[in-house]
């Protein structure tokens, strides 16, 4: 008993020392606490002001009550021009044992009055120093140094915006002003109030004098790693985002929009990003896409996109939704250990009648309003090591079942089996216009062209034109192989099929859609037989660019030879085969001697070989060929025998 007594005295000793040195450590790190906060606050602020040159004060941080910081008076400053951030008065609260760690984890957050100023004139600005590669002292990199790790990036990225946005945070009276040269910007936000996850405010927006008023609301739940954003106009005025027409040109505009983001690691070596972008009544505008507005009533994407350590990937569940139409899409890279990129679509069977309609307005203007039926399948593999570019793998095809025009929308395409009036166009601006018929005294039919003409022609732009349905995947796969080894524009892989639809239905705009709509005219005019092969044919050796404004091959014949186009040779014909391409190119033809340049010697020998071995041209012909010509119509005028060639313009040819 007495024993008993002695270890509980002991005890009640050692607890009263323990809780004693307890208590003293928490008043005395409550004494200390503001000593702490500002060492935290100084030491952050000395990294960033590092890494990012910037100068950051504040008037005042201190403790109020037990949990809460406040900080007021903040001003970030540029190394040079106007202050680039204050903030009136920032109140967070914080785990007060969290202090001990010497660490900062937010649960509230008000800030007061934020105001983001942004000054430039020419090269003098308040920002620019900021998109200028910066090192963060603060951040550790354990990658090796030769490779990307797109997972540590990730995992960061959504680290960072998940453990540091306080859970509730309110922002009062935030404003952004930019004045970029001679343009004005001006953002407002009276009050934000993220509270459960969820938040909703508007937003003013003034763009030089365009005032628009937007409502924004959405979640962030740092719990479940998800967040959520929708943007739309208030009073039916839309949404147009601000500063991208008057840096790029390019107007984007939408009812409202919606964006939902989910992010987890799957494991120790992948990390998953999956999620929805939907928009409602969309309109682009941009001279690099097409002329007029393009307008889609509604545009989405599902998708989910995994990260490794050394390649990220566009999922297959992922699905690409415009109007009525839906695909899905698998696309990969990797930068080890070989760099490579991976395309894959395959779509078996969809609705025609869905995929026409879809088309967005303004964007295929010679298939707006048409009407077809059946069904409709397409596939597209690639598959490219950039160290090997002869590996590439290229296939694509576009099937039909039960596929047929019901009715042709904005052009029939059916006109140019009759006489018709042709417009040419150069840089998008029309610089002449013929009657491709017997009304023109050029017009030739196809059998008043000489075969040797036709033959060489066709050796030289497409061999097997007569006996494909439009398109040739091998001759598109070696243009995509020589470009990139030539890192430009150096091989087309264009068919006379898709040659002739560019130049008759089409203008010489260059946008990003326009090879799109000639490779579906040039399928819908091959698949349904709407024009024979001949008078295709035909049409293109009248219609094509052979000279600076020279159309047709008669036209070339009496510009280069100053004969009838019947009455060529067989070495003259190479010769105007060898313009179809660059047909500016001519005036680079001769040396100062009046005989041709090596590289047309050259080119006579592969065309000629080549029309041999198809039986075009007898032996006896390819003996007695020269690379030899003389030019006696105005063409001999124009010939530049001192200067070099020019780089090749891809849309100089046909």
């Amino acid at each position: 008993m007495h024993f008993q007594m002695h270890i509980s005295k002991r005890f009640k000793t050692v607890l009263f020392i323990v809780v004693s040195v307890i208590a003293f450590v928490l008043f005395a790190g409550f004494l200390s606490r503001n000593r702490v906060l500002n060492h935290l606050l100084n030491a952050r602020i000395t990294a960033i002001e590092n890494s990012t040159g910037v100068s950051v004060d504040f008037e005042k941080a201190r403790f109020s009550g037990i949990s809460s910081i406040i900080i007021q008076k903040i001003s970030i400053n540029p190394p040079a021009g106007d202050t680039l951030m204050t903030v009136n008065r920032i109140r967070i609260s914080i785990n007060p044992l969290a202090l001990l760690t010497m660490k900062l984890k937010f649960g509230y957050a008000e800030i007061d009055h934020p105001v983001i100023t942004l000054r430039r004139q020419g090269i003098e600005s308040n920002y620019l120093f900021l998109l200028e590669n910066q090192s963060d002292s603060t951040i550790q990199v354990v990658t090796d140094s030769t490779e990307t790790n797109y997972k540590l990036r990730i995992d960061r990225l959504f680290g960072l915006a998940f453990n540091y946005i306080p859970e509730s945070i309110r922002i009062k009276n935030a404003e952004a002003d930019a004045h970029i040269n001679q343009y004005h910007l001006s953002v407002k936000m009276n009050d934000l109030l993220i509270d459960d996850h969820e938040f909703i405010s508007r937003i003013e927006v003034t763009e030089d004098s365009l005032i628009s008023h937007w409502k924004v609301g959405g979640i962030i739940n740092s719990g479940e790693r998800t967040v959520g954003l929708k943007v739309s106009g208030i009073h039916n005025e839309g949404v147009r985002l601000p500063f991208i027409q008057e840096k790029w040109g390019l107007l984007f505009a939408f009812d409202s929009l919606s964006i939902n983001l989910s992010y987890k690691q799957l494991s120790d070596s992948i990390s998953q990003l999956k999620g929805s972008v939907r928009t409602w009544n969309q309109v682009i505008n941009h001279v690099r896409i097409s002329p007029e507005d393009v307008n889609l009533s509604i545009a989405a994407s599902d998708f989910s996109v995994n990260f490794g350590q050394t390649w990220a990937e566009i999922d297959s569940a992922t699905s690409i939704t415009y109007n009525r139409q839906t695909f899905r899409l698998f696309a990969r890279y990797d930068n080890s250990p070989k760099e490579r990129f991976r395309i894959r679509i395959h779509e078996p069977d969809f609705d025609a009648s869905d995929f026409f309609g879809s088309l967005p307005a303004g964007l295929f203007t010679n298939l707006a309003g048409i009407k077809v039926k059946g069904k409709l399948g397409f596939t597209l593999n690639f598959d490219y090591e950039t160290e090997i570019p002869d590996s590439l793998l290229f296939n694509a095809a576009l099937t039909s079942k039960g596929f047929s025009v019901l009715q042709y929308g904005a052009t029939n395409f059916t006109y140019i089996n009759n006489d018709f009036v042709y417009t040419a166009y150069e840089k998008g601006r029309a610089v002449r216009t013929f009657i491709v018929g017997q009304e023109n005294p050029n017009f030739r039919r196809l059998d008043q062209i000489p075969l040797h003409l036709q033959r060489a022609i066709m050796t030289s732009e497409d061999g097997a034109f007569f006996h494909h349905n439009g398109f040739l995947p091998d001759a598109i796969r070696e243009s995509i192989i020589t470009n990139i080894k030539e890192k430009r524009f150096a091989r087309g892989g264009s068919t006379i099929s898709m040659q002739l639809v560019k130049n008759v239905f089409l203008t010489r705009n260059k946008t990003i859609t326009r090879k799109v709509e000639e490779m579906l005219i040039t399928w819908l005019i091959e698949s349904q037989r709407m024009v024979s092969k001949d008078r295709m044919f035909e049409v293109y050796l009248n219609v094509i660019e052979t000279g600076t404004m020279v159309y047709g091959v008669n036209e070339a014949a009496k510009f280069y030879f100053n004969k009838d186009v019947s009455k060529l040779t067989l070495a003259e014909c190479i010769y105007i085969a060898s313009i179809v391409p660059k047909p500016k190119w001519f005036r680079y033809s001769f040396d100062e001697n009046g005989e041709l340049r090596e590289h047309l010697i050259g080119y006579y020998s592969l065309v000629s070989s080549k029309m041999l071995r198809k039986e075009w041209i007898t032996q006896e012909e390819s003996d007695q060929l020269q690379p030899r010509v003389e030019l006696k119509g105005p063409a001999r005028n124009q010939v530049v025998p001192d200067e070099p060639m020019p780089e090749f313009d891809e849309d100089e040819g046909i």
